[in-house]
């Protein structure tokens, strides 16, 4: 296993949570406990998915990602940025624009020829969609552990769920376009040589 910037942000991450997680242990802060808990999970899972299918995910996606679970676990619910209404909102459209940039890493997977015959239009709503549905799963999971755990996480029911969706959407339609002009740029080069 090669200790690479990604993997050492991944695993700094993790640290910095597990001493959040003994600190609220100690100090009795069960709720920082269980975000701190989860944020150790969540920030092992593309350690876990890597050495599980053999692959690599690109380190921008991780650092991203990593990202991602500082704001919304740290910065959202243990310093109590998830306060601020606007809050959630925000990552709701950056996890769309990040779900997005997954996608599109999954579609670069694909033999080049294959992935650079496709229509921009058809990588455009491809990339929407896998945000799109990502905000949906995302939703449901809220619904699920609202329901099952006696959770908040969905606030105010309806529109909380309809406003994520969009926001969602909305970063996903933001990336489309952006990873819609990398395609087209890939697409001319080739043409070019």
């Amino acid at each position: 296993m090669k200790l690479t910037r990604g993997r050492l942000l991944e695993f700094g991450f993790v640290l910095f949570m597990a001493v959040i997680l003994v600190t609220s242990i100690i100090e009795g802060e069960w709720f920082d406990a269980s975000v701190a808990g989860a944020g150790i999970v969540s920030g092992l899972i593309p350690f876990i998915l890597e050495k599980t299918f053999k692959t690599e995910f690109d380190a921008k996606m991780k650092v991203a990602y990593i990202i991602f679970l500082f704001a919304s676990q740290y910065l959202g619910s243990i310093v109590g940025l998830y306060s601020n209404g606007w809050w959630d909102t925000f990552l709701h459209v950056l996890s769309g624009v990040f779900l997005a940039f997954l996608g599109f890493d999954f579609l670069s997977r694909l033999d080049e020829d294959i992935r650079l015959e496709m229509p921009k239009r058809f990588v455009f709503v491809y990339i929407v969609v896998f945000a799109m549905a990502g905000a949906a799963l995302w939703e449901m999971y809220e619904f699920t552990s609202d329901l099952l755990l006696n959770t908040t996480m969905q606030g105010n029911g309806n529109d909380d769920t309809m406003v994520d969706l969009v926001a969602g959407s909305l970063g996903g339609i933001i990336a489309a376009l952006l990873v819609t002009e990398i395609h087209r740029k890939e697409q001319h080069k080739k043409r070019k040589n």
